[in-house]
């Protein structure tokens, strides 16, 4: 099949994170009532230039990986609840995330960590099926802001991957 012809938008897109037990299983947190800014950096690997002289020269070699990093905003909506998953609970591993979720890096391992996947819609457009852009062992970090809205800004880099899977 050709690549589709259809430009995808942020209203094709939808932020899903989950625990060990992966994107079928009882744990799965779906980002709603956010702007659409989903964001991905994918260096894959860092390239090093051997200089001669200080001047640049034809050879270039791969060298250390580079971890997949990206971000994206969403409206604050609530703090934690004991029963259900909540952004917030899940960027600070409290109420019922900190409770039921297992981190994929192992249930002792001291830096919590998610399966990160962003699906976009594709068979609603003509193309033979959804999309979908996972990466693996991804932690979080943010930043909250005082606003009509309050929004909380999330950064996210993965521990595994330097290359996303693409489906």
């Amino acid at each position: 099949m050709a690549e589709s012809n259809v430009v995808k938008t942020k209203r094709d897109n939808t932020i899903i994170f989950a625990d060990n037990s992966g994107f079928a299983g009882a744990n799965i947190y779906t980002v709603s009532l956010e702007p659409g800014d989903w964001n991905m950096t994918a260096a894959l690997r860092a390239r090093n230039n051997f200089l001669d002289r200080g001047s640049l020269v034809s050879s270039v070699r791969y060298g250390d990986d580079t971890a997949l990093t990206g971000s994206f905003s969403a409206y604050f909506r609530d703090a934690t609840d004991a029963g259900a998953a909540t952004l917030f609970d899940l960027l600070n591993w409290s109420g019922y995330v900190g409770t039921n979720w297992v981190s994929t890096l192992g249930a002792n391992a001291e830096v919590k960590a998610v399966d990160h996947r962003v699906t976009i819609e594709g068979s609603d457009h003509g193309d033979g099926a959804d999309h979908s852009i996972t990466i693996q062992d991804v932690s979080l970090d943010y930043s909250w802001a005082d606003g009509d809205p309050v929004t909380v800004s999330v950064n996210w880099q993965s521990h595994t991957d330097y290359k996303p899977t693409l489906a």
